[in-house]
């Protein structure tokens, strides 16, 4: 990286560090830096000579031009380490602390070598001063510091004070205009909890007017089962309307839910297993049902998936197994395994053979396992053991998009 010296200057009092601070700001102009850039420029070289004197009693300010890239003004102070004065007196002891000047400048290095300690600041130079020769910047810098007559401390105060209070005016103009901004963000927020608010209470009035509706098919279908004279008619309006609970207890759960998109499937099955053991009492005999079905919640379309399928599978045990009265046990299983997956088992120990079990509840599992992209597998020895293993649930891209 190449460089060229613009000047230095041997600081040993506060008189220097007024001389200094002007050449940076004439510097700083000369190079194109503007108003703010050039007040950190000032600010960061005036505060660590300052700090330079206060801890060894003297420091040499170096302005170079880095030709990079990047371009930059590079600002060095180097000052032996020392403890005493030029006149022996104590210096500050204390650590120099750049952390100031880190938030002014755009690279800060502090450096110990050989007695020496040497500080070196960077700014990037603007995109106009970019790619020219470091040597010619610096010439026709030192040309425009030739012409400087020497240094008026009141006017220097007074350009110091001047550019301050102008960095303050920026400040505060930039401070309003971030409160304005934090003010209509407020509002949008606002807006947006609104109608998020009001989404949920048309989606549970939705998921109400759903449950009530399918309610009143079942209260219709449990009628017309009252009615009918043929047992085989009897039965096949009661598998539907088991069906049909099955779709309304997703409705019930969501309408009692604070998450409308998904279902803990855990106690979803729970709660179709005991409906389906107290519809079918009277025909099976004691049979106990154990369930083991831990809370995880899955997206809805994937609940009414499983639902159904579960509605088959016990239906099918309760129905075809037990269908002698003298009772049984059933197991049913949801838990998630190993590589992401949602395995669901119904196992029990009825007395049916595979023709009598070969219905539509069957056909209905095996669509949805395909639904699922899940696969299916039964064993009969002494019973049924049906094992459905699927990948774990996820939101389909469509949901994510409406719900974004």
């Amino acid at each position: 990286m190449t460089s060229a010296l613009i000047t230095a200057i041997d600081t040993r009092e506060e008189r220097d560090v007024i001389t200094a601070r002007q050449r940076v700001r004439l510097v700083a102009t000369e190079l194109g830096f503007d108003g703010r850039d050039r007040v950190r420029i000032v600010a960061a070289a005036s505060a660590m000579t300052r700090s330079f004197l206060a801890r060894f009693g003297q420091a040499n300010l170096s302005l170079l031009i880095l030709g990079g890239p990047p371009a930059a003004l590079e600002i060095v102070l180097a000052a032996p380490r020392r403890t005493l004065g030029p006149q022996g007196s104590p210096l500050q002891r204390s650590r120099l602390d750049t952390t100031p000047v880190r938030a002014l400048m755009d690279w800060v290095e502090l450096r110990h070598a050989r007695g020496v300690v040497r500080l070196v600041m960077r700014k990037e130079l603007a995109q106009a001063a970019t790619g020219q020769d470091p040597a010619a910047l610096a010439h026709r810098t030192m040309a425009a510091l030739a012409d400087e007559t020497g240094v008026d401390p009141f006017e220097e105060v007074h350009r110091q004070t001047i550019e301050q209070i102008a960095s303050l005016t920026e400040l505060r103009q930039r401070e309003e205009q971030l409160i304005a901004a934090n003010a209509q963000l407020r509002e949008v927020e606002r807006a947006l909890r609104a109608s998020l608010e009001e989404k949920d209470v048309l989606m549970r009035e939705v998921h109400h007017r759903v449950n009530n509706n399918l309610q009143i098919i079942a209260s219709l279908l449990n009628l017309q089962t009252s009615r009918a004279s043929d047992p085989a008619v009897r039965e096949e309006l009661a598998v539907v309307g088991n069906r049909i609970q099955s779709l309304s207890l997703v409705h019930q759960k969501l309408y009692r839910s604070q998450d409308l998109s998904h279902i803990d499937a855990g106690g979803y099955v729970h709660e179709l297993c005991a409906h389906l053991q107290g519809a079918f009492a009277a025909t099976t005999g004691p049979v106990a049902l154990a369930v083991e079905a831990p809370p995880l919640p899955i997206p809805l379309d994937s609940a009414i998936h499983l639902g159904l399928i579960v509605n088959e599978l016990v239906t099918n045990s309760l129905k075809h197994g037990f269908h002698d009265g003298q009772g049984g046990r059933i197991a049913v299983s949801l838990h998630r395994a190993e590589a992401d997956q949602l395995v669901l088992t119904v196992v029990d120990d009825g007395r049916a053979d595979e023709v009598t079990r070969r219905g539509l509840g069957m056909t209905l599992v095996e669509a949805m396992a395909r639904r699922l992209d899940g696969t299916l597998a039964v064993a009969r020895d002494g019973g049924t053991r049906t094992m459905l293993t699927l990948p774990m649930p996820k939101e389909s891209s469509k949901n994510r998009s409406e719900s974004d």
